[in-house]
């Protein structure tokens, strides 16, 4: 499996002034990362900085592996149907810069903070469903990450899955999260979702005072080597992503150190 680290944790290596997704992907790059997945931090002039990417990633020899998007359709459905549709437009036109960029996988999220599952889960999984159609003209498949809300575990996930029912949606096994937002334990959520994954996230997390704090890949308590054999066994093909979120010391050092560890760990996979 390649190892590649996602824009959202990376751009932790560029100060905020100045920062553009260039700079991230040389920083990326630098470190030694197979690929990177972006979508975030994107300029004004998009067409300009596309280009550039493109030949940054041609240039450094760093893939751009995955798409993302930051998505929210349950909380959008509930604010008004109009920005439902925005939120809907903005996950086709992702799929459509993940085509641009010949990635073949695009995350996306369900959303839902602080609503009931009765009444806003079926309106999510309409939302996905109105997605498709983009997802397969683009040959770009949605991978739908466990990240809290109204889609915080295996469970969830397989509830939109199945109930959307196309090969153009499938998960987004974030193992950090399974966890902490999702109240399962990591090789649980990673079992469960094993054959409908098309995505993997890694993070790390150690439990202080009763408190979830993120720390770099292998300095925390998740057993990845297990996590990293089920994924093997159930013979994914894909990614393994850093979602770098620790503020603990220096991010170089703590991206750096998570990099290390996950080669170890997929070793054989």
């Amino acid at each position: 499996m390649k190892i590649g680290i996602s824009v959202y944790g990376a751009h932790k290596l560029v100060p905020e002034e100045g920062r553009t997704v260039a700079k991230i992907m040389r920083k990326a790059a630098g470190i030694g990362f197979d690929g990177i997945d972006l979508g975030y931090y994107w300029g004004e002039d998009k067409k300009a900085e596309f280009a550039e990417a493109k030949a940054i990633a041609e240039g450094e020899g760093i893939e751009i592996a995955n798409y993302i998007c930051g998505n929210n359709f349950g909380n959008a459905a509930a604010e008004s149907a109009e920005k439902l549709a925005a939120e809907i437009d903005k996950v086709r036109t992702a799929l459509d810069e993940a085509a641009f960029f010949g990635c073949k996988v695009l995350r996306v999220f369900g959303g839902g903070y602080g609503l009931n599952w009765d009444e806003y889960s079926g309106k999510i999984a309409d939302a996905l469903a109105a997605c498709v159609e983009a997802a397969e003209k683009n040959q770009v498949v949605m991978a739908l990450e466990d990240h809290g809300a109204l889609c915080k575990n295996s469970k969830e996930q397989l509830f939109y899955i199945n109930k959307v029912n196309s090969p153009w949606l499938r998960a987004n096994s974030d193992i950090g999260n399974f966890w902490f937002p999702g109240g399962e334990l990591p090789e649980d959520g990673v079992f469960a979702l094993a054959e409908y994954t098309a995505m993997v996230h890694v993070k790390d997390y150690q439990l202080i005072n009763n408190t979830h704090v993120a720390v770099p890949v292998g300095e925390g308590v998740i057993d990845f080597e297990n996590c990293f054999r089920i994924l093997a066994n159930a013979d994914y093909k894909g990614w393994l992503t850093l979602e770098y979120e620790s503020g603990i010391g220096d991010p170089k050092q703590g991206i750096t150190t998570s990099l290390v560890n996950m080669r170890k760990f997929a070793i054989g996979c």
